[in-house]
Order: C-alpha cells, then structure tokens, then sequence
C-alpha cells in the first residue's frame, strides 16, 4: 500500500501541470475533426505535444500513417499501455469524444514520462486511430502488438462514470446483389429483381430473431435498391451488423446471416457478393479483480460511479486488445447527462465541465498504474483472471 500511495501522489502531484495543454489539444480536435484513418493533423498535434516534452516517439507507426507510439522507460521490462484515440465521427464531428479522452491519454502519459525515473515501470501511449470505422486496434492486435503488456488502459466519455461498459463483439458486413435490369411494365419478365433479393433478405433476418439468443444483436439498412421505378433493379446493396456477447456465438450468427443472403439470391436468381465491412470486433472482458481496482480508484480520486451499465451497449476494437492482454476501458461522465453520438455530446467537448472530465481521466489512468503496480499481487491476480477467462473463449 505504501508503494501505491507512493506512486500516486507523486504522478497526480505531475499531472496538473500539463492540464492546460491536453485541454488546448482537446479543444483544436474538437473543432477540428477528422474522422478514421484522416488523423493527420489530430495525431500530428498530439506527436509533436509528446516530442516537446522529450517522450521518444515513432510516428507513423505499425504501418498506419495515423498511427504513432511514445516510449517511456524504454529499459523497463514490465510494461503498461496507455491507448489514445482522436478520430471523429462522420457527420458528427466528435459525437463519441474522443478528443477529450485521446488528450486524456497524452496528460497520463506527460505525467508519467516527468518521474519514469522514479517509476518500477515503463509505459507505452499507443495511438490507435479510427475506432469508428475500420477498428485499427484489431489490425494492430493481429500484428501483436499489445503482446506482453501487463495491461492496457483508456478513460472513454460518456454521460455518466462507469465501469461496467457492455462491449459485446460486432461484425460489419456488405451485401450486394446484382440482377438484371428490364421494363417494370413492358418486360418485367426479363428482369431479375436484386432490390427483392435485399427485402427477402431483410424478412429472413427478421424471422432469425426468435431463434438467437436474446443478447444478440441483428440490424441494417438498404443502401441502393434501384434508381427509378419502372426499372427493375439490378443492384441491390445493405449494410448489415450483427453483435453477441462472446465472439464465439457470434460466429454462428454471422454465418446463418450470410446463409439468408444466399436463400435471397437463390429464391430471386440474383448473384450476391459478400463483403467484410470494417475489422471484426471482439467483446471486452473486466476481470473481478479489475473491477474491484477500478472501483477503489473511482473512490479514491472522489468520483461519483453509477453501477451497470446504463444503456452502453455497443462495440469497440478494444475488445480486440483484450484477448492480448487485460484491457481497461472505464467511462468517465462529462458533467451531462447526455449520450454519445449526439450532437448534444459533441457541443459539450470544449466546454468546462469536459476539461475537467480530461482531468479526472488522467488522473484515473495514473491511479490505476499506481494501484496495479504498487500491489503485484493484485496485478497478478488480475492477469490470472483473464488468461482464464480467455482460455475458456
């Protein structure tokens, strides 16, 4: 406890001096967005934050040109990962805040790089862009590298703190379906009607619904289904998601999906192409013992926490990261009770109440490093519990 205590204050003690800076950056994001894989200025901004302070830095990284990794204690062998994200949603702008929790990120990360060598540890701030659209964590995790990390962490904005966020796993999928175009009134025999297809094949997946598990998820829209009414389509497009729980039943899921775009092409005689829409999406897991950690840390900093989950249901690529390595991905409450993907949520990102949710972040971050690290039997009680988990997946 001593040890935790130690490393606490003296990171927290840190970690103010760099808020001004981490809420600037927020707020030039948060003006400026730039959605997935478009990150230059966002991650440029943040590189050149991290350089100034003398933290190594590899920018592009990993083969992503958005993507960067700062080294902190490069010669320590235990190792944390600090995660930043920065992208913006289409249309939105940053809905889903990842402005403010990127630039939450860098301040951990400022602070740490000040005392690392005062640190039993070394840390790595990894960023990760567009979570929103392809899911670069995925692609990363594929390439390994959050192997070997003790754990990994990011603080997410949401209306209200929480741990318990319901991170189920997701797959993207895009069905096309070609036909053949003919007059609606004086040929319609001669057509093959691919916008039928789309429909037979959203009725199929309706009536799926009965016979999958409750906690499954199965939605879509019709993206092209003709372009005038007296021809019959011959292309028909829907982008398509389905979500459960655990990869693993996910995986039938997605499979009957794709079996009912193949009965619509056969009843229709269209062909049909079958396309990966983004990365798949794999479900979080929050260990007993890490809940209990992130608990005492929400308490310890005098945080308010709501219990469940309260609405947040969704999918995010850090799921992916965490069948690498335990991954924490707690919500810190902006102040509003407003909810993501919002208007509403993105005008609230420059505004006080964000800045101090930045804060409060970071100085999650810290204390949970300090709380893991300080106590290793805790740390490998908490590793225990998801290599079990995970050899049971």
């Amino acid at each position: 406890m001593e040890e935790e205590r130690r490393i606490r204050e003296m990171l927290l003690s840190k970690a103010v001096d760099y808020l001004p800076e981490a809420c600037q950056l927020n707020d030039n994001m948060a003006r400026n967005p730039e959605i997935g894989s478009q990150e230059y200025n966002s991650s440029s901004a943040i590189v050149e934050l991290l350089r100034k302070y003398g933290i190594e830095t590899e920018y592009p990284f990993a083969g992503f040109a958005t993507a960067f990794k700062g080294i902190i204690n490069p010669k320590k062998e235990k190792r944390m990962a600090v995660l930043a994200e920065y992208d913006a949603l289409r249309g939105m702008g940053h809905a889903c805040g990842h402005c403010a929790s990127g630039s939450a990120s860098v301040m951990a990360a400022l602070a740490f790089h000040s005392v690392e060598d005062q640190l039993p540890f070394g840390v790595d701030i990894i960023g990760t862009p567009d979570e929103e659209i392809i899911g670069v964590k995925c692609l990363m995790a594929d390439q390994g590298i959050f192997d070997g990390y003790d754990f990994a962490i990011m603080v997410h904005m949401g209306g209200a703190s929480m741990i318990d966020v319901n991170f189920i796993a997701l797959d993207g999928l895009q069905f096309i379906w070609h036909g053949a175009s003919a007059h609606a009134a004086s040929a319609p025999e001669q057509g093959r009607n691919a916008l039928n297809a789309a429909r037979l094949f959203m009725d199929a997946t309706d009536m799926m619904r009965q016979h999958i598990i409750q906690e499954a998820r199965i939605h879509g829209v019709i993206r092209d289904g003709g372009i005038a009414s007296n021809i019959v389509p011959d292309r028909a497009e829907v982008e398509f998601l389905t979500r459960a729980p655990k990869r693993a039943q996910l995986n039938d899921i997605t499979q009957w999906v794709k079996e009912c775009a193949q009965a619509a092409a056969m009843a229709t005689r269209t062909q049909v192409e079958v396309h990966r829409e983004g990365e798949p999406y794999h479900e979080l897991y929050i260990s007993p013992s890490g809940r209990s950690a992130l608990e005492e840390s929400y308490r310890i900093l005098g945080l308010p926490l709501e219990q469940g989950t309260v609405g947040m249901t969704g999918s995010s690529d850090i799921g992916n990261v965490d069948y690498h390595c335990p991954a924490f991905h707690p919500i810190m409450g902006i102040g509003r009770e407003v909810q993501c993907h919002t208007p509403e949520f993105a005008e609230e990102m420059t505004k006080p109440n964000t800045h101090a949710a930045i804060k409060n972040s970071a100085d999650l971050i810290l204390t949970m490093a300090a709380k893991l690290y300080g106590n290793p039997d805790l740390m490998e009680q908490v590793k225990a519990e998801h290599r079990a988990y995970r050899q049971g997946t």
